[in-house]
């Protein structure tokens, strides 16, 4: 019988079982011919591959009742050349190793003059068995260790959390310390008014390459809601700021005016020292006088403490009014975000379309040249009917590639709200 190209291949299956396949390739009648050489050599070849290519430093081996008749290595292209001398018949079994690999192991072989075999590894550890018995078509996989099937992990997402900015002390009633509260909120709101704008710079450049990728789609649209809900925002923003300015100048205001309040305070105390000194004869108008001061001098506390107060409430505000800068600056930061991405995939598509494109051009360059040949009549019917069909093929799915980038610019605009 005619085999001596026997081949043992190992291939994973889709459900991820091995499966050791073993054939023939010159007889579809798996069986083995015992040969009878009684204390005569045998040599035989193996050639070693993983998906196709050579798999090197392979150790071959062939034993028979727990004793090695003949061991190899294979080389740089995978093959092996075996001899066993005085072989006397019977069954044999052949085992391939490797580290990384899982061993190969063929009980129940039956050795012959200048046969030809090739093995395909698999990457593991264990061990698949395959035993040959007086049919070859009854070859059984006894992997001592299954597949682990490994599952995919999918990663947490990271949610960012704001930390709560800690409480302001309680600080003593007193209005100069309050303006210079005040003085550093504004100094924070500037600064935060600072970030939104540039987030808001950033964001705007990012969207209006956006739009320029869009119009190159050919699939622009200008939405006159979304322009409207756009300006009222804008209005909004604007708003806010005019508040924050409102808030800021009040403060400033209130500073100023204390301060001519204490000079108008020292003055009207000097004012009254002297005249207590021109009226010192006069006791009970000097007792007047005293009574009078104390009374506006209470007065004039009360009011120090109501600017106090009003120093704080505009300290409060200018607080309140940067935070808000702040989230503004953080929203504005999450849309430049948003449109980075939006931009990524437009890019991607467009790279896409400009691929196609070239395709296209390929394709409309052999039509011109079928179209040549045709009209000259140099090509067989068929071959043009079957060139032809090719090109509207190809035509056809190019089309289906480009309404596929159309739904999935729409997927996009839908999930970034455009």
């Amino acid at each position: 019988m005619k085999n001596k190209n026997i081949a043992l291949l190992a291939t994973f299956t889709l459900g991820l079982m091995v499966t050791p396949l073993t054939y023939a390739s010159t007889n579809t009648n798996f069986s083995i011919e015992k040969t009878v050489q009684d204390g005569k050599s045998v040599s035989f070849k193996v050639k070693v591959t993983y998906l196709g290519k050579p798999v090197e430093g392979a150790s071959v081996s062939v034993m028979k009742d727990g004793k090695s008749l003949a061991q190899s290595t294979s080389d740089k292209n995978g093959n092996v050349s075996l001899k066993v001398d005085g072989y006397s018949g019977g069954a044999t079994t052949l085992q391939i190793t490797k580290d990384g690999y899982k061993t190969q192991s063929l009980t129940g072989f039956i050795l012959k003059e200048g046969s030809d075999y090739k093995f395909a590894m698999v990457r593991g550890t264990g061990v698949i068995t395959t035993a040959v018995a007086s049919d070859i078509d009854k070859i059984t996989d006894k992997s001592e260790e299954e597949l682990k099937k490994q599952a995919e992990k999918e990663e947490k997402a990271r949610k960012e959390a704001e930390k709560a900015n800690e409480a302001a002390k309680s600080s003593q009633e007193n209005a100069a310390e309050y303006a210079e509260k005040t003085k550093a909120e504004q100094e924070k709101l500037k600064e935060a008014e600072a970030a939104a704008a540039a987030k808001r710079a950033t964001s705007k450049q990012t969207a209006e390459e956006a739009a320029e990728m869009e119009k190159k789609l050919g699939n622009t649209v200008v939405d006159e809601k979304t322009r409207e809900q756009q300006a009222a925002e804008r209005d909004q923003r604007i708003n806010e700021l005019e508040k924050q300015r409102a808030a800021e100048e009040a403060a400033v205001a209130t500073l100023a005016a204390k301060k001519v309040a204490e000079k108008a305070a020292r003055s009207a105390e000097d004012d009254a020292k002297d005249k207590a000194k021109a009226q010192k004869e006069v006791a009970k108008e000097k007792a007047n006088a005293e009574k009078e001061r104390a009374k506006e001098a209470k007065v004039a506390a009360a009011e120090e403490k109501d600017k106090a107060k009003a120093e704080k409430a505009a300290a409060k505000e200018a607080k309140s009014a940067r935070k808000e800068a702040e989230q503004e600056a953080k929203v504005a930061g999450k849309a430049a975000k948003a449109e980075e991405k939006y931009t990524k995939s437009l890019a991607k598509l467009v790279r896409s379309q400009e691929n196609i494109q070239g395709k296209r051009a390929k394709l409309d360059k052999s039509q011109e040249k079928l179209d040549k040949k045709i009209k000259k009549g140099k090509i067989d019917v068929e071959d043009a009917r079957k060139e032809q069909e090719k090109i509207t093929a190809s035509h056809k799915a190019l089309d289906k590639d480009l309404r596929e980038i159309g739904e999935d610019l729409d997927e996009l605009k839908k999930k970034y709200k455009k």
